[in-house]
């Protein structure tokens, strides 16, 4: 690996460091110097440089002329850690719920796919309150939605009409 005494495995470098990801993921879409990455990521130049210099060090940014840039192993491993890392933030969101539920019963093609729901809202109701109606929260949201995919494990008839 790079030069740096204390060498790191790439995951260490990817998932033991909010800020290197953050690092990593600003760097994908363009090439910043070390004030434009604090400012986007609300940080101080200063509290930033230990990160990029393990980055560095490891080889998975570079600088050049005051930018830092991704190396073709930074490029490949933030291509990679996306799908994981939205994954993550899916079941992070609601974690007790989604330990406690059995998923077994979901189809594994829709498993892999877990990370597309993205960012969602939890809505939860006690259904003997709405055997013959639907929450109003829950109608008001999906009438306004542009787009919806739906997995239920009952059936309404309303929602053959919307």
């Amino acid at each position: 690996m790079g030069k740096n005494t204390a060498t790191f495995t790439l995951s260490d470098l990817v998932c033991l460091s909010e800020k290197r990801r953050a690092i990593l993921l600003l760097l994908e879409k363009k090439c910043h110097s070390i004030d434009e990455l604090a400012e986007k990521m609300d940080m101080t130049a200063h509290s930033l440089m230990p990160q990029l210099k393990t980055l560095r060090d490891e080889q998975i940014i570079a600088i050049k002329d005051g930018t830092y840039k991704l190396t073709e192993i930074g490029r490949i491993l933030v291509k990679n850690m996306y799908p994981l890392f939205e994954t993550i933030n899916v079941l992070e969101k609601n974690q007790r719920y989604w330990f406690e539920r059995n998923l077994s019963v979901i189809p594994p093609e829709l498993m892999e796919r877990i990370r597309e729901i993205g960012n969602y809202k939890l809505l939860e109701y006690d259904i003997s309150n709405y055997m013959f109606d639907v929450p109003q929260e829950f109608s008001d949201t999906f009438k306004k939605s542009k787009h919806a995919m739906c997995l239920l494990s009952i059936y309404h008839p309303i929602y053959s009409e919307m």
